[in-house]
């Protein structure tokens, strides 16, 4: 007896579709793993094996799961426990078919195995129709009971699911079109084979409802797995252009059928919808927070989302998470500079959450001192730790760096032997990955394109500093700017990269096992911990909270607001490992991330020479520099009347030791000895350490020279403390 809104109390089922099995608690958990029994009896025992999961059925029994809407499971983990007979087989298939189209991952137990398998460890003769509540009844460890059934769990595969329509038939042997031939009783039909059998995964489009095509799937010659977008554009043009682009991920075509393959993705229909992104990190779908990886999507069940396959980076997995905590983890752990490259990994997948801007961390030093290493073990948090896999080179990524941004957002992008690329390119790198987007460029209508854009983290290394690089391009100074979006650590202690020689008492032997653990278990650290973000619910507002006590602890107030910006950097890869320590993945010392950076960034500020703005070091250098190259061949002696005038005089000097003055008109104070900086922010800076003697209206004064009266800046002998600078 079912309540029917028009009609009242009546016998007879609820309209179709029927809501599920205890529907409220599914809709109010909705990240809940969900168990799937046939019938209330099995799913109330269930419930009782599962604690943590929302146990469920359909209303009707195992011949109505077409009947049920089973939409609230969309996108969700499902365990199916089936009876061990032959209709429980069968509503388990066709419950996994249908939620397979939903997204969700769904596992089967094996329930003819289950019902063979004594609790006692022994084997029995499986009872016909066994179900979840018979075997409640039977075993009394219950945690053991779900051990064995999850043992017993197989991953559901739906197998290719091919659409075929007319004249069009797509099966396993490839995609096939009906051709008639003749008329009359001549008129004869041919099956021409047109393609290698592929699937329509469905209709996608971007998050903001444009570049709308389909998504295609299919297995190469090899037996790879290729995901590619096709345009529903790409489809109105030139088939050959299409065909090509296919064929070379390994579809095999007809070239003869080309526009009968263009007329199928033409014509073709789906139901489902796929959100196509082309980049990967975090993205906003629906409403609800994702994390896509070329193999994955991690976030609250929801439409699903593809990443472009144009998007290919070097993201692959081998071994376990244990296997790498025991491994790349463990042997990183009481070094301060392999911790921290491995928290910096990791740190990228915070930015979302904190919107802080990404910048990096450069790590230079001699040549074989382990930076080679450093770059493999932060590496494999999110591939293989090598060159052929996750590492690039300056040097390859110079042409597509704005590419290799994108690929690499809320992730991390690793970039080897900083010394390969032009000086030039490397100014430009700075402020663009720091800056997250891209050049405008023009489509060929002559419209704008989209700008790519990133968020990431970078990770450099070399055999010399940012800075001593920058000057390479025809002597040119480094700015501020530039410096603090790359912080330069020096790597050169008495064990290279390392604190100490390891347990063998050889650097070597470490630096050969760290790359060993790199290479054998690499790419399941960064996924899982944005897993384990999203699992905890970590809010941007508690991952800035530990940034900011890291500034607090670390930064005095007076000091410069780039020292500011950089601690906040380090905070953060400060807060990326102690979550990771938190949340089980290192073996770490609680505190030996935040450790970690803030001997990095002690290393930053005396690298630098105090916490003082980068711009007053830079001019108060570079006046002093000129002063010392040119305070007496180029400066008239007022002391000295009867000494010959200075060639290409630059000023004039007067007095000694202490009460030596050099005296520099505008012009040349300006032009020369201010070049490349701005003139009115140098005179400030070396008048607010005493370096200038101020004027009564501003930082330049009148003095008189042999009975005339010139405006002069003043630079005293204070420009020579460096303890002042």
């Amino acid at each position: 007896m079912s309540w029917f809104p028009d009609q009242g109390w009546r016998f007879g089922h609820w309209p179709c579709p029927r809501p599920l099995y205890r529907i409220q608690k599914i809709t109010a958990a909705p990240r809940a793993r969900i168990v799937i029994c046939e019938g209330e009896k099995a799913a109330g025992a269930a419930a009782r094996v599962f604690r943590k999961m929302i146990a469920t059925t359909s209303v009707g029994g195992a011949q109505a799961a077409s009947k049920t809407d089973w939409s609230p499971l969309a996108g969700r983990r499902v365990l199916i426990w089936p009876d061990n007979d032959d209709p429980g087989r069968k509503y388990a298939r066709e419950v996994a078919t249908i939620l397979a189209e939903l997204d969700c991952d769904v596992s089967i137990i094996d329930a003819a195995a289950l019902a063979a398998l004594d609790p006692e460890g022994g084997a029995q003769e499986p009872a016909r129709g066994y179900d979840a509540a018979d075997a409640v009844a039977e075993w009394a460890d219950l945690a053991a009971l779900g051990s064995a059934a999850t043992r017993l769990a197989k991953r559901f595969d739906p197998g290719p699911a091919f659409l075929s329509f007319p004249p069009y038939t797509m099966e396993a042997r490839g995609l096939t079109i009906e051709v008639g031939r003749g008329r009359g009783k001549q008129r004869q039909t041919d099956s021409l084979r047109v393609a290698a059998s592929f699937e329509v995964l469905g209709a996608s489009r971007d998050p903001r409802g444009a570049g709308w095509g389909k998504a295609l799937r299919w297995r190469d010659g090899d037996g790879r797995v290729h995901v590619q977008h096709v345009a529903d554009a790409a489809v109105q043009g030139e088939p050959g252009m299409l065909c090509g682009r296919l064929a070379d991920q390994g579809l095999q075509i007809n070239r003869a059928h080309q526009r009968a393959l263009v007329g199928y993705l033409c014509a073709v229909e789906t139901k489902r919808r796929l959100t196509l992104v082309t980049r990967t990190g975090w993205h906003e779908v629906a409403g609800r927070p994702v994390f896509v990886l070329p193999n994955e999507t991690i976030g609250p069940p929801g439409e699903s989302v593809i990443l472009d396959g144009a998007a290919n980076g070097g993201y692959e997995r081998r071994g376990t998470l244990e296997d790498w905590r025991r491994g790349v983890a463990k042997l990183a752990s009481g070094h301060v500079l392999p911790v921290l490259m491995i928290s910096t990994a990791l740190a990228g997948a915070l930015l979302y959450l904190t919107a802080i801007e990404g910048g990096g961390v450069h790590v230079y030093g001699p040549s074989s001192i382990g930076k080679s290493t450093l770059m493999a073990l932060a590496a494999s948090v999110w591939g293989r730790g090598d060159v052929h896999g996750y590492v690039r080179t300056w040097r390859a990524t110079a042409n597509g760096l704005e590419g290799a941004a994108a690929l690499a957002t809320d992730t991390v992008l690793i970039l080897d032997e900083l010394g390969q690329v032009h000086p030039r390119e490397i100014g430009y790198a700075l402020y663009t990955l720091a800056g997250g987007a891209g050049k405008s460029r023009a489509a060929r209508d002559g419209s704008l394109r989209e700008t790519r854009s990133w968020r990431v983290i970078t990770i450099s290394s070399g055999e010399i500093a940012v800075d001593a690089k920058l000057t390479e391009d025809r002597g040119r100074k480094p700015r501020a700017g530039q410096l603090i979006r790359m912080l330069g650590i020096a790597a050169a202690g008495e064990f290279g990269v390392f604190d100490s020689a390891g347990p063998g008492n050889d650097a070597a032997a470490l630096a050969r096992a760290c790359k060993l653990a790199a290479r054998s278990a690499y790419g399941t650290a960064g996924p899982e911990f944005v897993r384990r973000l999203n699992a905890d619910g970590v809010t941007g507002d508690e991952v800035r909270g530990m940034v900011d006590d890291f500034v607090a602890a670390h930064v005095s107030r007076d000091a410069d607001g780039q020292v500011d910006r950089a601690a906040q950097c380090f905070g953060l890869f400060a807060a990326a490992g102690k979550l990771a320590t938190e949340f089980r993945m290192t073996d770490w010392r609680e505190d030996e991330a935040r450790e970690a950076a803030a001997w990095a960034l002690q290393q930053w500020v005396e690298a630098r020479g105090g916490s003082d703005p980068a711009e007053d070091r830079q001019a108060i250098e570079q006046v002093r520099l000129f002063i010392e190259t040119h305070g007496a061949a180029r400066f008239d002696d007022l002391n000295n009347r009867d000494a010959r005038p200075a060639l290409n005089r630059a000023g004039w000097r007067k007095g000694a030791g202490e009460d030596q003055r050099w005296l520099i008109p505008p012009e040349i104070w300006k032009v020369e000895v201010c070049a490349g900086l701005d003139a009115k922010l140098v005179a400030r800076a070396l008048a607010s350490r005493g370096m200038l003697e101020k004027g009564g209206d501003g930082n330049s004064k009148v003095e008189k020279i042999d009975g005339v009266s010139h405006r002069v800046y003043v630079v005293t002998p204070r420009i020579f403390d460096r303890a002042g600078a």
